[in-house]
């Protein structure tokens, strides 16, 4: 068997029709116990796959306190972290800082709620 040059075999590939080249990717598919799809197929089915993975744990960020529910919001933080009243109020004054690191789903909903209806701006991530 001869060996062809790249531009050689594209200008006898070239020549095949579309059913000819569809054949021969089959063929080369068995032959070589591969599958001809292109990467984008292939990236697209992992993360999906990744996507498919839920979130079980989530951080609870203090993003801010309005001056006028500062004292409602220290007491709430007070109560959700076990703090003093010194603590709590450092705390939120150093808004925004994380509350609450690898909560549970209804543990970061209740904590978010809490803190919202003191008046704080809350985040889940």
């Amino acid at each position: 068997m001869e060996n062809l040059s790249n531009e050689e075999l594209l200008n006898v590939l070239g020549n095949y029709s579309v059913i000819q080249l569809i054949e021969l990717t089959r063929e080369l598919e068995k032959k070589w116990k591969l599958k001809a799809e292109p990467q984008l197929v292939q990236s697209t089915v992992t993360t999906t796959q990744e996507a498919v993975a839920v979130k079980t744990e989530f951080d609870v960020h203090l993003i801010s306190v309005p001056a006028d529910k500062k004292m409602s919001v220290i007491k709430a933080v007070r109560e959700v972290m076990m703090l003093g009243l010194k603590e709590s109020k450092d705390f939120v004054e150093a808004a925004p800082k994380v509350l609450k690191e690898s909560a549970t789903a209804e543990e970061a909903e209740a904590i978010k709620v809490k803190l919202t209806e003191a008046g704080a701006l809350v985040e889940v991530k």
